[in-house]
């Protein structure tokens, strides 16, 4: 289970996501720091959307800024949670 709160005023929190295991929930959460991963400097950078591609293997997050600052998309190995890659626009 994919958790995104980009209305946190916390940066930290607003650009991370929490990722819970739905067959074990007592075991807590891991973060994922998709904003970081993003690498796309200056900005709010709202990290958004969790989606499953077609194949449901990789995870995809928008990760939204100001229109003057750069945005993208993030995607994420479901199995290992590991970034596999970054779609700047």
């Amino acid at each position: 289970l994919y958790v995104d709160t980009a209305l946190n005023p916390n940066e930290a929190i607003s650009q991370s996501v929490a990722v819970y295991d739905i067959n074990d929930l007592e075991s807590g959460f891991e973060v994922l720091p998709i904003a970081e991963w993003a690498d796309v400097g200056e900005g709010p950078k709202r990290v958004v959307q969790p989606e499953y591609n077609q194949a449901g293997d990789e995870v995809w997050f928008s990760v939204w800024n100001t229109m003057e600052d750069t945005s993208a998309i993030v995607v994420v190995d479901d199995e290992t949670r590991e970034l596999k890659h970054v779609i700047k626009d």
